[in-house]
């Protein structure tokens, strides 16, 4: 065992506090049981994956900035909305770079450079790929909003979704954020249900070549 490794192992166990950090914005709307943070980046990781390959951009490099990009928040907690405007924290490179600060110097380079691309995305001159990431970051935030709303009913959810509508940067983006709204969070199961035990079940589509 090597220093190295020590140092490796406690990033890690650092970064599994994020399956334990809830996402307080649900609570906030009277979601009891949210959704952790690590569970929110592993669809966004998707989500920045299926967009970036959409928009012709670098598909692997979006889903790491999407998987990364709430990694800061062991450390400063996830700060809802309502809260932003009276609560001040360290800008995401400025934690990640303590976060990283005992890894090896290229993996802690890699790291920071995927958290800094991805808050890249809110100025000009922002990469294909964070733009995609972010994108990705807000439609998690309105595919589980409609989960909630399908689930509970929960009235509040409706101002998650209205809000994210007009934040899409890319065609992708957008086009999937109608289709989310357009679409049942319960479609996928109802029509894999509706085949089940046929030969339906198992009947693959037909692609060109």
């Amino acid at each position: 065992m090597t220093a190295e490794s020590t140092h490796m192992v406690e990033f890690a166990y650092e970064v599994g506090f994020l399956k334990r950090l809830p996402r307080t914005g649900w609570l906030t709307a009277g979601v009891a049981n949210p959704e952790s943070v690590a569970e929110h980046s592993f669809r966004v990781a998707i989500l920045a994956f299926m967009i970036a390959a959409s928009e012709g951009a670098d598909p692997e490099r979006a889903a790491v900035l999407g998987l990364f990009h709430d990694l800061p928040e062991t450390r400063i907690g996830d700060v809802p909305a309502v809260g932003r405007p009276y609560v001040q924290t360290a800008a995401p490179t400025e934690v990640v770079a303590d976060q990283t600060a005992n890894l090896p110097s290229d993996l802690a380079e890699r790291i920071g450079a995927a958290i800094a691309e991805h808050e890249s995305a809110k100025r000009p001159g922002a990469s294909t790929e964070s733009l995609c990431s972010r994108d990705a970051d807000k439609l998690d935030l309105l595919l589980q909003a409609r989960e909630y709303q399908e689930q509970t009913g929960n009235i509040a959810m409706s101002a998650f979704i209205d809000s994210m509508l007009p934040l899409f940067a890319t065609h992708t983006g957008k086009s999937l954020a109608e289709a989310a709204i357009a679409t049942s969070p319960s479609t996928w199961w109802n029509e894999f249900a509706s085949k089940f035990g046929t030969p339906a079940a198992t009947t693959r589509p037909v692609r060109s070549a």
